[in-house]
């Protein structure tokens, strides 16, 4: 409870002295003045904020301050135009049109780009600006230094003044539009803090949101919420049948070890995965592939894979619903055991309310999405014949995760050691999924071995047989294990080491390998 007092005076407080900054635009946009808001607010998920979209820009003493509370008064009104050396983003806060969807509760936003982050931001803490109404659109300028490419946008609920809890905010999604006129959504749908609503669809406090993946083919991601979340919860949500298979490098195969394939988990030599359902209608699948040269140095190489797996699973299994934040859990986790090694890593989180994909992939571990083509739904919708009878096929990829690497052969990975890539480097997709897609989830042993065609060749054909996700990853990282022994095969990895060393390389890459 004292917690509580105490940053219901901060709120009041902070309100206080941006009010009185405040002569025109209550929309416009200061960090300053938010700064000891910020820092006195605690924070709500289960894994303190580390690096990433939290660190705090504080000024270093009062005068610094104050001198920035002044320079934001000066530039009261001028938020149309930005100033020399900024950039100017417009945000559109968009709130759903569910029941119990509003919240008197304040926000706090940061934009992440490719060329660095903004500063906090309060947004909906006072006068006509407080809180957020429901079905409802509230804008804001944003002024600070150029982003680049926007990766994604942290956003907090704070406790509110009326009950010093985190009243329940069903946000819709965050439209974004940068200095050059670019636009980014980064779509929501889901509560924040504690719900209102009958179906008790309770949330975190915080979120990351990635951006919609661009040329996908596939319906929007709930475009305005204006489907209720419970008539989702009385229609038909998405099932999802979930396998895997993890097979040891051909040399270790030789020497005996075997892969550990049980429902839930697994590992293969430094590969390992798991996935799980939580009770928030969340299924979880992960990948992740530990560097073997760790051995030469009396490290157990598959440890930080496997563990990594293992936190990310109990990160789900405590509710989280934010992929981002599952990994930042495990990561920290790991710290916090002392484990030593490395690894890439992919995390998929499948909503079946909302049909969407939430993924963060690190390292040349990745996913694809495959579906139907958009002339076969639309056949298929009208009753239609296809005509001619396309050798195409009627599936096609509708994404596929990019490869994270510093240079060929040297993937982003999370590590124990200074110079490792953190959990924010990874790179965040989220967009829609149709019945009948096919999510395929592997470690470099998968990409390495098996082209894009092939793959696509071989899941049609599983599905033209009737054959389920248990076989389907079985025959894929057996087309992998096989073509990584073949020397006269063009593979993706032999043109892209012919590539890299200017020389001509053929055959597959031996290795262990994860298909899910």
């Amino acid at each position: 409870m004292a917690r509580v007092a105490g940053l219901r005076r901060a709120l009041a407080a902070c309100a206080h002295s941006v009010s009185a900054l405040q002569q025109g635009s209550s929309n416009s946009l200061r960090p300053a003045a938010i700064s000891s808001l910020v820092e006195t607010a605690p924070s709500t998920s289960y894994a303190a904020p580390q690096t990433g979209w939290l660190r705090r820009q504080r000024a270093s003493n009062a005068s610094q301050l104050s001198a920035a509370a002044a320079a934001a008064a000066a530039t009261e009104g001028s938020a149309a135009a930005a100033q020399p050396g900024t950039a100017l983003y417009q945000i559109v806060v968009v709130t759903g049109d569910v029941r119990g969807a509003g919240s008197p509760a304040p926000a706090v936003v940061t934009l992440v780009g490719t060329e660095g982050e903004s500063e906090q931001y309060l947004i909906g803490d006072s006068g006509e600006d407080r809180g957020f109404e429901r079905a409802t659109k509230k804008s804001y300028s944003l002024q600070t230094h150029y982003l680049g490419q926007l990766q994604r946008v942290h956003v907090q609920q704070l406790p509110s003044l009326s009950d010093g809890g985190g009243v329940g905010w069903f946000l819709d999604r965050i439209d974004v539009t940068g200095p050059e006129g670019r636009h980014w959504t980064f779509p929501c749908s889901a509560w924040l803090g504690r719900s209102n609503h009958p179906a008790g669809l309770d949330g975190d406090h915080e979120r990351n949101l990635a951006p919609c993946a661009s040329g996908v083919v596939g319906p929007p991601v709930v475009a305005h919420s204006m489907m209720e979340p419970n008539y989702r919860l009385l229609g038909a949500p998405l099932h999802v049948e979930a396998a895997a298979t993890a097979l040891p490098h051909p040399e270790k195969a030789a020497a005996g070890l075997k892969g550990v394939n049980r429902k839930g988990g697994g590992y293969g030599g430094e590969d390992a995965y798991f996935y799980c359902t939580n009770r928030n209608g969340i299924t979880a699948l992960g990948v992740a592939d530990g560097v073997y040269m760790w051995r030469d140095k009396g490290i157990d190489a598959g440890m930080y894979s496997r563990r990594l797996m293992e936190f990310a699973r109990h990160a789900v299994d405590l509710g989280t619903t934010d992929v981002l934040r599952v990994l930042q859990f495990a990561a920290k986790r790991l710290r916090l055991e002392g484990v030593l090694g490395s690894c890439t890593a992919c995390v998929v989180l499948i909503d079946h309310l909302q049909g969407r994909l939430a993924a963060a992939n690190l390292g040349d571990s990745g996913f694809l999405v495959i579906g139907r083509r958009r002339q076969e739904r639309t056949a298929a919708a009208g009753g239609g014949g296809g005509g001619g009878g396309s050798s195409r096929g009627s599936l096609e990829i509708k994404y596929r995760s990019p490869q994270q690497e510093h240079s060929f052969g040297y993937p982003y990975q999370l590590g124990h050691y200074p110079e490792a890539d953190q959990p924010e480097d990874a790179m965040l997709t989220t967009m829609p999924l149709s019945p009948g897609d096919i999510v395929v989830l592997g470690s470099d042993g998968l990409w390495d071995n098996v082209s894009e065609e092939e793959l696509l060749a071989e899941v049609e054909k599983d599905v033209v047989e009737g054959v389920k996700a248990p076989v389907i990853s079985q025959r894929l990282a057996f087309l992998a294990f096989e073509s990584s022994l073949d020397k006269g095969r063009e593979t993706p990895y032999s043109m892209g080491a012919s590539e890299a060393f200017d020389m001509v390389y053929s055959g597959g890459k031996s290795d262990d390998i994860t298909v899910m």
